[in-house]
C-alpha cells in the first residue's frame, strides 16, 4: 500500500503533488513517507531525501513528521530545505568523515553553519571543537606557525 507508493518516491525528481484522499495510511504506512522524506540514517541519506514532493492531498490522521517534511518541502531553494532538514534532524553533525583533509574544510564548515544554523549556535562550537580535538597539533601548529619569525615590538618601551 502505501509504504509501497513511498519507497517509489525515492529518486523522484518531478512529483510535487499527489491525492491520497479516501485511502486509509496506517502509521506504518506514514512511517515511510517519513522516510522517504527525511531518511535519518545518515547526513548524506538526509541530504539525499525528497525535497520535491509538497503535498499528499490527505489530511485525517497524517504523522505530523510528515506535515513538517511536506512543509519544508515547498521552499524553492532545496539546498536550504536539505540544509533544514539535516539540522532539525541531526542535533549533532559527524565530523570525524571530513578529518582526512585536515583542516583545509572547517572554513567552508563554518560558513555553512553560519548561513544555515542561525538559530543554533552550540551546534558551531561544537564541530569546531570536534576539528581541534581531532587534530590538537595541527590547530596548536598553526597559531604557533603564524607567530614564528615575527618580532614582538613594546611600544614605548
Amino acid at each position: 500500500g502505501a509504504a509501497t507508493i513511498a519507497e517509489s518516491l525515492i529518486n523522484n525528481k518531478r512529483l510535487v503533488s499527489m491525492t491520497l484522499s479516501y485511502s486509509y495510511i496506517t502509521e506504518t504506512g506514514w512511517y515511510a513517507f517519513s522516510s522517504v522524506l527525511c531518511n535519518a540514517a545518515s547526513i548524506n541519506a538526509t541530504h539525499g531525501s525528497n525535497h520535491i514532493l509538497r503535498c499528499v492531498g490527505y489530511t485525517a490522521n497524517i504523522s505530523p513528521d510528515v506535515i513538517t517534511m511536506l512543509r519544508l518541502n515547498c521552499g524553492k531553494d532545496k539546498s536550504h530545505v536539505a540544509a533544514m532538514k539535516i539540522l532539525q534532524t541531526h542535533r549533532h553533525l559527524d565530523m570525524r568523515p571530513l578529518f582526512d583533509r585536515e583542516l583545509d574544510l572547517l572554513p567552508r564548515v563554518v560558513a555553512w553553519l553560519e548561513r544555515f544554523a542561525d538559530s543554533r549556535p552550540g551546534l558551531k562550537l561544537s564541530s569546531i571543537f570536534d576539528f581541534v580535538r581531532a587534530m590538537p597539533m595541527e590547530v596548536v601548529d598553526g597559531i604557533a606557525g603564524e607567530k614564528k619569525g615575527k618580532e614582538l615590538r613594546c611600544n614605548g618601551l
